[in-house]
């Protein structure tokens, strides 16, 4: 089995896999990253629309603030995957991101490798839920 970023699974000490998922690099390489390709796709917005979005759909579970959206926002863009505009072309004002078919492609392979991950983190919980709530 392997990591998200590709390293074989249990190479660093006593982690396990699923432990990547929610916390460390690859939360803000894979989890942060699909989260905004994610909500592009169903709609372009700024980033402070899609603060609130991911509030909305995350709750506590994903902080994300300032500081984490847009630089992340500004590395996908510098990578093709989404594009910005102004909000008014006359003045400086809010981006609007929207995402750009690379995106597309891109949101589809973290999908493909994050959902094994995903779908032993539903099966973990539902095994914690059933000991501790029997």
């Amino acid at each position: 089995m392997r990591t998200l970023d590709g390293r074989a699974a249990g190479a660093h000490s006593h982690e396990h896999p699923v432990d990547e998922i929610l916390k460390g690099p690859i939360k803000s390489k894979t989890v942060f990253p699909a989260l905004l390709l994610h909500l592009l796709e169903e709609q372009s917005d700024h980033g402070y629309g899609l603060m609130q979005r991911i509030d909305k759909l995350c709750g506590d579970l994903v902080a994300v603030n300032t500081n984490k959206i847009y630089p992340l926002l500004r590395r996908l863009e510098e990578r093709g995957f989404v594009s910005a505009t102004w909000d008014h072309p006359t003045k400086r004002s809010r981006r609007i991101y929207a995402i750009t078919p690379a995106g597309v492609e891109r949101l589809e392979r973290i999908k493909r490798a994050m959902n094994p991950y995903l779908e032993t983190i539903e099966r973990a919980v539902a095994r914690l839920r059933h000991a501790l709530y029997p």
